[in-house]
């Protein structure tokens, strides 16, 4: 994926999907909503297929179930001579060609290329098992049921400690969102700006009503205040307290930076009224963040994100702007 900054406006449009929380949602995160219908199409025509009989066809159709996450299933059904894939906790689909009896590639082409499925037989000769990208090996559900859960009864003001900036465990650059809005907890993506709403099904197990299977528990510390969120049961969201930032550690951050991927492009920071101005040199265009963390920066309207990196003798050293570009600060 290139730059979002490349000589053109800060505010310049975003490709949205949804942050998939798991080592299995990278693995399909190519698969998230497309518009770019001409050139699925032509990734259609470039990957060369076999052709498979009506009896090979039939062996794939059903659901297959994750091995991390007995929550998560996709489901396979055939359209003419492609295999269509939903993955049931984000109702993405993805289209899949033949590359022999049993391999399939993705016609959508993620950030990291094509995503290769093989799919296994068992000694029976039954195709009961899927190879993810060589990575997790789901099994065929044979009584898939779909999810139910059912939305306990509360007020908006039971929801508020919900609410706050998190940061993932395991990735310093990211953050969600909570935020109550009617008698819902909303959580908003901070990268894309994308929100989601959910509902308590316990005071701390919460669901999306539109995708049920997207799950978030809550923990709490000794005093009962709201310390975590943890997605699919797997991925820790940690909740941050909003600092406060003096003038002068504002100041600190002045200064001019440029891009890694292209030297031409430079912006610079500038501390203005207890926020951060974000100033584009190659066209003067500004964008202003509100300090959400001692390091983190964020422009709610406009879903942009700016992180300061220090080096190891903590001094600033580097930013990432919009969860992705790197700017080196000039010395």
């Amino acid at each position: 994926m290139p730059p979002i900054i490349q000589k053109r406006p800060l505010h310049a449009g975003k490709n949205i999907k949804l942050f998939l929380m798991m080592l299995v949602f990278e693995i399909f995160c190519p698969f998230g909503p497309r518009s770019e219908a001409q050139d699925t199409q032509k990734n259609e025509q470039t990957i060369a297929k076999v052709k498979l009989s009506e009896q090979e066809w039939k062996a794939f159709p059903g659901y297959f179930q994750s091995p991390a996450n007995k929550d998560l299933y996709v489901q396979f059904q055939v359209n003419h001579d492609t295999l269509v894939g939903k993955t049931l906790w984000n109702n993405n689909v993805f289209h899949l060609l033949p590359q022999s009896s049993l391999a399939f590639v993705s016609v959508e082409e993620g950030d990291g290329g094509h995503v290769h499925l093989d799919f296994l037989k068992d000694s029976a000769g039954e195709v009961n098992k899927l190879n993810l990208g060589n990575n997790n090996v789901w099994t065929r559900a044979k009584n898939y049921k779909p999810v139910v859960k059912t939305e306990m009864q509360h007020t908006p003001d039971q929801l508020n400690p919900y609410e706050g900036l998190y940061q993932f465990q395991n990735d310093s650059t990211r953050f969600i969102q909570f935020t109550v809005k009617g008698n819902a907890l909303y959580l908003k993506q901070h990268w894309d700006g994308r929100e989601i709403s959910f509902v308590p099904e316990t005071p701390l197990d919460f669901f999306s009503k539109e995708i049920p299977v997207f799950s978030l528990s809550f923990k709490k510390d000794d005093q009962g205040n709201i310390t975590q969120a943890v997605a699919f049961r797997n991925d820790v969201w940690n909740n941050t307290r909003r600092p406060e930032i003096s003038a002068s550690n504002l100041k600190s951050y002045e200064g001019k930076y440029q891009s890694k991927d292209d030297p031409d492009n430079m912006v610079q920071l500038i501390s203005r009224h207890n926020l951060i101005v974000i100033k584009q040199l190659w066209d003067g265009k500004e964008v202003e963040v509100t300090p959400l963390t001692a390091s983190y920066f964020y422009n709610d309207p406009q879903s942009f994100p700016l992180q300061i990196l220090r080096d190891k003798d903590g001094a600033v050293s580097q930013i990432i702007i919009l969860g992705m570009d790197y700017f080196d600060k000039v010395r």
